[in-house]
């Protein structure tokens, strides 16, 4: 028996039946392509799938973001839109330069009382105790109150340590530094910031006359009180001014604490210059 000749028949091209993979394969199968042959040579191709056709989108699904991309925080958008700190620094600094100048020469006229004095820094402290004595007693003669002499001292430095923290948030505000809106009690306090709050408060105590000294007038309370009405005040005038400029009231306190010590280096080097 002869074979059939099959040289001039068109091969036929057969489908191995896919092999069903257990439900629990890690990796799922790839989906099988259609075969087809090619008009001149015959041999298989992949199919090419069809181009799904255009849809048009509206103005309305254009304008939404895609789920890949990730919208910026509305804080991290108002940091970035946010313009740099325009204006001089002296401008935004005012307010907190006057009360570290004022605390300065507060601390100084009572260093006055127990160290020497060049004669600039004489002339200086003259002219700024007869400032402060006016403004001061003429607000005491409105209230019909007048304390006793350690706590208009300590009043005066609270007013300049509470004018420093002003500074700083009107500073803050016009550099666009962020504020916590919800500030604990005396919550930026530090040690070195503690520190130089208590070495003011020695230099108050250290530089008034000894004796007995009273809270509201001279035959009202005994020394004891009027100590503790006095860092009573000061330490009121150190937590507003906590509140008030946050971190940066604590920044401008190193900054007296440098410029008290410049300028007892500038006083003894002229004491010692002929």
């Amino acid at each position: 028996m002869s074979k059939p000749d099959l040289s001039n028949r068109t091969p036929t091209v057969q489908r191995v039946p896919a092999f069903s993979w257990p439900r629990w394969r890690l990796t799922p199968p790839k989906p099988s392509r259609t075969l087809s042959r090619t008009a001149d040579s015959g041999e298989p191709r992949a199919a090419t799938p069809a181009a799904a056709p255009v849809v048009p989108r509206t103005q309305t699904e254009a304008r939404q973001p895609s789920p890949g991309t990730k919208r910026p925080r509305p804080e991290m958008e108002g940091a970035a839109s946010k313009p740099a700190p325009r204006g001089n620094w002296l401008l935004r600094e005012g307010v907190a330069l006057l009360g570290i100048a004022g605390a300065a020469l507060s601390v100084l006229a009572q260093l006055a009382w127990v160290m020497p004095l060049s004669r600039p820094f004489m002339e200086v402290l003259g002219w700024w105790m007869t400032l402060s004595s006016d403004f001061w007693l003429a607000n005491y003669d409105r209230l019909g109150f007048y304390p006793h002499s350690h706590l208009q001292a300590a009043i005066a430095l609270a007013a300049f340590l509470a004018t420093m923290g002003l500074g700083a948030r009107i500073s803050g505000l016009l550099s666009g530094s962020a504020f916590s809106r919800r500030w604990g009690f005396l919550e930026g306090m530090t040690w070195p910031s503690l520190a130089i709050m208590a070495g003011l408060a020695v230099i108050f105590l250290i530089s008034h006359e000894a004796g007995p000294a009273s809270a509201l007038d001279d035959d009202a309370a005994s020394a004891g009180s009027s100590k503790f009405v006095f860092s009573v005040i000061l330490m009121a005038g150190y937590a507003l001014g906590d509140a008030l400029g946050q971190g940066g009231f604590h920044r401008r306190l190193y900054r007296l604490a440098i410029l008290l010590f410049l300028l007892v280096a500038l006083n003894i080097w002229l004491l010692t210059t002929p």
